[in-house]
């Protein structure tokens, strides 16, 4: 069998905004002008900051979105300045990446409702600068090429990314999800993920907050009779497996909206890009943060509604 086909119902709209998405047409409201300035001077010990946290998270965005280096971003910063005639500095490069590391930033969500979201949950690796990829099929790699792990929850409903925790690839994906229930502002209503989140520290996580779970056993699992409270879920979900198929179960369950989540890792490497600017991974988790932010900006603009095709 072929794979399924869809259509996009809104082709007009979406495109008109797929077209906005590249419009560059850039000012700098009033809030960001007015505390552009570092205002707390003699809170902390040292030599005050000139520059606020909001000015440096909108230099390192305005970075994200044009894909620039440190110090393109600085000449494109003076640059805008002196075309709008805004008389304040521009932060170089150096502060740029200094003050990174010390921003705390959480994930912005646009455009979604107050009621308990369903919530989907995939991981994707990004890659980190190093050698290049001829460099090491050529002569062979120095070293070992690293990457870091980006996990992503989204609102189905909405599909802006809710959760994002960029870890190494050490860490699995039922560790990054642990405190899941305390980082999300607002009620989960359900949690969809795939095999990998099959775990009893996800299982016990998720019962304990009262979120449904739409997890696939493991093909070999077996029903654990020791009667569990957080096990429930799981041993009901491999007995239906086991009665009908699971296939049917997925059906039933409409596990697969976790498509949903590999959309948004394609949309993710596609207008951000796979590859990681930063080199010091406190600087990466700001940079993966922002990226969300931009993503969840973008979409607000305009969504394809799509239909199957029989």
């Amino acid at each position: 069998m072929g794979k399924d086909k869809y259509k996009v119902r809104n082709w007009q709209d979406y495109n008109r905004g797929l077209k906005k998405r590249g419009e560059i047409s850039l000012w700098l409201n009033k809030e960001v002008l007015a505390g552009w300035e570092d205002n707390e001077k003699g809170s902390n010990r040292g030599r005050p900051c000139v520059y606020s946290d909001l000015a440096i998270e909108t230099c390192l965005t305005i970075r994200k979105v044009f894909n620039l280096a440190l110090r393109q971003c600085e000449g494109f910063l003076v640059a805008l300045f002196r075309s709008l005639k805004i008389d304040l500095p521009v932060p170089d490069y150096t502060v740029l990446c200094r003050r990174a590391s010390q921003l705390r930033l959480n994930i912005k969500s646009l455009g979604t409702s107050s009621k308990a979201i369903d919530l989907i949950v995939d991981s994707t690796g990004l890659k980190v600068q190093g050698e290049g990829e001829w460099k090491v099929r050529k002569h062979g790699a120095a070293k070992h090429r690293t990457w870091m792990k980006l996990h992503l929850g989204l609102d189905e409903a909405s599909q802006q990314i809710m959760f994002s925790k960029l870890t190494t690839n050490a860490v699995t994906d039922e560790q990054a999800v642990e405190e899941l229930p305390t980082v999300i502002a607002g009620s989960i209503k359900s949690f969809t993920g795939d095999g990998a989140y099959d775990k009893t520290t996800v299982r016990k996580m998720l019962h304990t907050a009262r979120i449904k779970q739409i997890i696939p056993p493991q093909k070999n699992a077996v029903i654990n009779k020791s009667g569990k409270a957080f096990l429930r879920s799981r041993n009901k979900a491999i007995a239906d497996i086991k009665l009908q198929s699971r296939k049917d179960w997925k059906i039933a369950v409409n596990y697969h909206r976790r498509s949903l989540a590999e959309t948004a890792m394609f949309r993710y490497k596609t207008v951000i890009g796979a590859n990681l600017q930063a080199r010091s991974l406190i600087n990466q988790k700001v940079e993966a943060i922002i990226s969300c932010n931009i993503l969840n900006k973008m979409l607000q603009l305009i969504k394809p509604q799509s239909y199957k095709v029989k």
